[in-house]
């Protein structure tokens, strides 16, 4: 996300590596680092006990877990970048058996206890059916090849 937000601004920065995320606290604090892109489960909870000040998300839309906080195309740099997760199976999983799976997920994720779960750490339920996840999944694939070669990462393998 630094690198695309870089590319998007023009933003001249030095990329400063940490182990983890809580590493940076302290120079954010002293101003020896002058901002930090990090993950919603991070962010959110040095937000809660304000020790970080979120300014955008990278979402397309606003989250509904920090409904206060602009997206990055509202603040003038379009992006949608937004990580999720999945249940997944082997490829050769019958339907019947893809959908019952998926219908399990999606009515623990419409509850509101799933919801309030997933807003505490950064989350926002997305309820798709099989077909849209897929499709989903593999534009992102794509998509990441871009990340990939703007933000300079060497393939491994």
């Amino acid at each position: 996300m630094g690198e695309l937000y870089k590319q998007a601004t023009g933003t001249k920065a030095v990329e400063a590596v940490y182990r983890v995320g809580a590493d940076t606290l302290n120079d954010l604090a002293s101003g020896a680092l002058d901002y930090g892109i990090y993950d919603p489960v991070f962010a959110t909870a040095q937000s809660r006990e304000e020790r970080l000040r979120m300014i955008g998300v990278s979402t397309g839309q606003r989250m509904q877990a920090i409904p206060d906080v602009p997206t990055m195309t509202e603040l003038g740099v379009p992006r949608d970048l937004t990580g999720w997760f999945a249940a997944m199976v082997p490829k050769a999983t019958p339907r019947s058996i893809v959908d019952a799976i998926n219908g399990w997920f999606r009515q623990v994720i419409a509850t509101d206890e799933a919801k309030v779960f997933l807003n505490r750490f950064g989350g926002d339920p997305w309820v798709g059916g099989v077909d849209e996840a897929q499709a989903r999944f593999l534009k992102d694939i794509d998509d990441w090849k871009e990340y990939v070669r703007i933000a300079k990462i060497t393939p491994q393998g």
